[in-house]
Order: C-alpha cells, then sequence, then structure tokens
C-alpha cells in the first residue's frame, strides 16, 4: 500500500476510533440502512463484517456460527467487544483481508466501504475470501449525497456513481441479484446538530486527503456563523433540517 493510502487508512482509524464512545448517539443512517441491508442477507455459517464498527446484532440470522468483525479502527472493537463479546474482533483494511481464500460464506458490510481508496481492491478481496456461492451483501454511500451541505456552499465527499460501483463487479466472477440506490433523509433539530451528526459516527475524514464540511468561504465569526444558519433554514421541513445519502444497496454472489 503506498505512502499516501497508509496515511488516509491512519487518519480513518483516529477519526472512527475517537467516535466509537459516543457513536449510537448519531447512527441514525446506520441504523436505518442496516435495517434494509438485514433484510437482503441469507444463512451464512461464517459471516465476515467489514468495517463493522460498534456491532450489528445477526441473530435473527439462521445458521450463523461465527462472525468475524473487521474494522480499521481499534476504538470501534473496543465498544464492539463488550457489545457482542462473542464475536471475533479483527483489526484489518478490506482491501488487504487476513483471511485465506475461499474461507467465508458471507459478507456484511453497512455504509463503510466509501472511505476505501481503491474499492475495487476491497471488491477483489471479497471475492477471494468468499468460498463459491458465497454472498456480499454492502451498503455504500453513492454520488450526490450530502447535496445540502454542498449547496451551502460547505465540502463535502466525492462519492461513488452507480456505473462505476457496477464496474467493481466483474461479471465472470460476480452475479449480482440485487442492485438498487435509494435516497435516505435525516432531519436535525439544526445545522449544529447536523454537522455534529457526521463528526459524531467518524466521518470527518474525506478521501484523497482534503478538508471535511469545512466551509469553502471563511467564516470570520459569529455573523457569519449565523448567516450560514439562516440559509440552511431556508430548507427547513416540518420534520427538521433534512440532510439526504443517496445508499446503494447491494446483493453479490460469488459466482460457482
Amino acid at each position: 500500500m503506498n505512502t499516501g493510502s497508509s496515511k488516509l487508512n491512519h487518519q480513518v482509524a483516529a477519526c472512527f476510533s475517537a467516535a466509537a464512545a459516543h457513536y449510537h448517539s448519531y447512527d441514525v443512517l446506520q441504523k436505518r440502512t442496516a435495517e434494509h441491508l438485514l433484510a437482503q442477507v441469507t444463512s451464512s455459517t461464517r459471516l465476515l463484517d467489514i468495517g463493522a464498527g460498534p456491532g450489528t446484532c445477526f441473530a435473527h440470522i439462521p445458521a450463523i456460527e461465527q462472525v468475524f468483525s473487521l474494522d480499521i479502527a481499534d476504538g470501534m472493537l473496543k465498544t464492539l467487544s463488550e457489545n457482542f463479546p462473542q464475536y471475533i474482533p479483527i483489526c484489518g483494511d478490506a482491501q488487504s483481508l487476513p483471511f485465506a481464500a475461499g474461507t467465508i460464506d458471507g459478507i456484511y458490510s453497512n455504509v463503510a466501504l466509501q472511505w476505501c481508496q481503491d474499492l475495487p481492491l476491497a471488491v477483489s478481496e471479497a471475492c477471494r475470501v468468499l468460498k463459491y456461492g458465497g454472498e456480499l451483501n454492502m451498503s455504500i454511500v453513492a454520488e450526490n449525497s450530502l447535496h445540502q451541505l454542498a449547496e451551502l456552499g460547505l465540502k463535502v465527499n466525492t462519492f461513488i456513481d452507480e456505473k462505476s460501483l457496477l464496474a467493481c463487479f466483474e461479471q465472470d466472477t460476480w452475479l449480482i441479484e440485487v442492485f438498487e440506490t435509494q435516497a435516505v433523509t435525516v432531519n436535525f433539530v439544526d445545522l449544529r446538530a447536523m454537522l455534529q451528526s457526521i463528526k459524531g459516527v467518524g466521518a470527518s475524514i474525506v478521501k484523497r486527503e482534503q478538508d471535511v464540511n469545512l466551509p469553502q468561504v471563511t467564516l470570520r465569526g459569529r455573523k457569519d456563523w449565523q448567516a450560514l444558519q439562516a440559509q440552511a433554514e431556508l430548507s427547513r421541513a416540518p420534520e427538521g433540517l433534512p440532510l439526504t445519502y443517496n445508499i446503494s444497496f447491494i446483493k453479490a454472489r460469488k459466482k460457482r
């Protein structure tokens, strides 16, 4: 892995480790996407959760005997071990999975792989460790997410488009069973709470080492912040200030 990728991995790990203790106070999006994603998962004896965070309950899925919980952030894994002591925590990178080929029955990954510098490599690694016929169920943040922040002049990530995402799954090795993108909107009491929701789950980094969620123009003081808040209020709905994520859901099976 090159120096730039290693530096970014360190930044990602540090941000998510710092967020581990209060993650569940801000993970509204993650809970909603998990509910949808879990509904498409079928039975797996040995399940690998990539980007596991503080853990997901798989108790309702029959036949699971082992859950391997992989995350790049050691802090998240410490919280996971408290929540799910029966899971096997592994500190590692989705782009270099520490498993032998063909040893995993199923893979689950909920809004995590968008942080990979090399998503095609991460998908290739998932294919390598899966047994033939094994399935990958993943959700990922897709293009045009967080448009409300961009409209305020705040810097946001450039997320993957559907065409590029599909291109990660080579037709001779993967069978795509589900591919859909849905808009998921989370509402907040004010702009400060909206920005804190991103930082609160550890997502206060941007790929390619850009700044994150900071104004492109300098806020010189309280008046500038108040003006930004007033601009945000123009999009207020009865439920609160909306923040929209486009989430792609994929179910892909390794071909026999």
